[in-house]
């Protein structure tokens, strides 16, 4: 058969599969991805084991759809409104950060939490999903680095500041934020970013910055 012949995931098929890493993202959350079985994921989505490795054929390929939907997630709310918002990037964050209390199903906290927790058990160079992880750190530090680089082309962004060591230094507000909310919810997170972002734009601006 011919790829162009291969028959398509059913509709079904897709829906159990969202299910199931619904349920793994929830679960490493909580437990770990170290605490977590596949027994245990696949009784919680209402499938049999037999039928989670149907779609997963090992736990790793589960893991990598975990943070494939985190991806995902990041990917809509960093750069969705374009490829290069320059320094509107922190009033992008901000935003995003302020409908985090607004998720009462839980769906954030969970992307967010087990977004952490996988990337505290896999800090040594020797864990399975440490090289992604490194590469999907650089890639973000990348991407933010080269829309602060051309706002500085446009005469939006301060030449006297480095692009890449700002990029870093706004991912780690980010980790920071994210963690401090999942281990209080009711912190004013909302009012912090709104803050810190207005801090980071009249620090980045030039005189010539749009409005």
């Amino acid at each position: 058969m011919s790829p162009a012949q291969k028959p398509k995931t059913s509709a079904k098929g897709l829906e159990t599969r969202d299910r199931i890493v619904d349920v793994a993202v929830r679960f490493i959350a909580r437990n770990g991805a170290r605490g977590t079985s596949l027994a245990d994921i696949a009784a919680e989505a209402g499938v049999s084991q037999t039928g989670l490795l149907y779609h997963f054929r090992t736990k790793e390929a589960l893991l990598n759809a975990v943070m494939d939907r985190h991806l995902a997630f990041s990917e809509q709310w960093l750069w969705g409104d374009g490829p290069d918002p320059g320094i509107k990037i922190v009033d992008i964050i901000a935003k995003h950060i302020a409908n985090w209390p607004s998720q009462h199903d839980g769906k954030v906290a969970n992307l967010l939490g087990m977004n952490i927790v996988v990337l505290g058990e896999n800090v040594s160079p020797d864990t399975d999903l440490h090289p992604r992880l490194v590469d999907g750190y650089r890639t973000t530090i990348d991407r933010v680095t080269a829309t602060l680089r051309s706002a500085q082309e446009r005469g939006e962004m301060r030449q006297d500041i480095d692009p890449r060591l700002k990029a870093m230094e706004i991912i780690a507000f980010c980790y920071g934020i994210e963690a401090a909310w999942l281990v209080d919810p009711t912190i004013p997170v909302a009012a912090a970013a709104a803050q810190w972002a207005a801090q980071q734009t009249r620090q980045l601006a030039t005189g010539s910055a749009t409005p």
